[in-house]
């Protein structure tokens, strides 16, 4: 019998689940009454996540008009959506990383980067009340690749590089290899993280975002988008032109118009070079 996607997550025994301090950092940043001493204390006793929100607070990005130099500083200059954000990427980046990081590894992980910077300039261009949930979405809509990449590193990565060789799609090639695809692993995964209900959403359904539940199809439309256009500028593992049907749905959802579509593009192809001093932090 062939395993499921959570029988799957439930085994991976080498993957942990989100970082304590990632987790203590979601439960304090959805406190309406936390400050920030409370999200310092959590986030000081991680030192490299300290030094990554210090170097992306003082990167091009935020473009501050004098250096931040402390972690109070830098909760009140980001806000708690965003040091939210940079904690799940410095999480994700571990996961992504696991294993040995070739090619289709970096490639993955900027792609994922690039998405996540895309999907939070459409969630700006339209007015998506929850624009740092929409970089997360970005961010670990592929995350079920690098765990399958992990428990099965030959079988997978010998798939990756058919992709990669323009050869087929990866949902075709690992529901046939496989019996599931990486959007019902990363799902599985981010349930077992407890994350946010539109996030899960985001993850199994960018693919097919007609199919999200009623409710939560915004989210994984404005991933889906954002999953092309990083397509389109050449990050990642795939002909953008497969990810059509799933823009199509995506444009039926945010009521967009070819048009619309194509003026937003502009901008956010602008958005994404200014925001790339981010990925070079990461």
């Amino acid at each position: 019998m062939p395993i499921t996607p959570q029988e799957l997550i439930a085994n991976l025994g080498d993957l942990p689940p989100l970082p304590q301090v990632a987790s203590q950092v979601l439960r304090v940043s959805a406190d309406p009454d936390a400050t920030a001493e409370d999200l310092r204390k959590v986030i000081s006793m991680d030192q490299a996540l300290t030094s990554q929100i210090l170097k992306i607070s003082n990167s091009a990005m935020f473009g501050m008009m004098r250096e931040v130099t402390t972690l109070t500083q830098a909760i009140m200059a980001l806000g708690f959506s965003t040091i939210k954000s940079v904690v799940i990427a410095s999480s994700a980046k571990n996961l992504y990383h696991r294993g040995a990081v070739g090619l289709e590894e970096r490639l993955i992980w900027e792609h994922a980067l690039v998405s996540a910077l895309a999907s939070r300039a459409f969630a700006r261009s339209l007015r998506f009340p929850r624009v740092e949930e929409a970089f997360i979405g970005g961010l670990l809509h592929d995350i079920g690749k690098s765990v399958m990449g992990v428990k099965f590193p030959e079988r997978y990565g010998a798939l990756l590089r058919t992709v990669y060789n323009e050869q087929g799609t990866s949902l075709d090639l690992e529901l046939e290899t496989f019996g599931f695809d990486h959007t019902m692993v990363g799902e599985a995964l981010v349930s077992r993280w407890n994350l946010a209900p539109g996030l899960q959403a985001a993850v199994r359904w960018h693919h097919d975002p007609s199919e999200a539940p009623d409710g939560l199809r915004e989210l994984p439309a404005i991933v889906a988008l954002g999953n092309q256009l990083a397509l389109e500028e050449k990050v990642g593992i795939g002909d953008p032109s497969h990810l059509q049907g799933a823009t199509t749905q995506a444009m039926a959802i945010l009521r967009l118009s070819e048009e619309a579509l194509a003026d937003f593009k502009e901008g956010i192809r602008d958005a994404i070079e200014q925001d790339k001093s981010m990925i070079a932090e990461f």
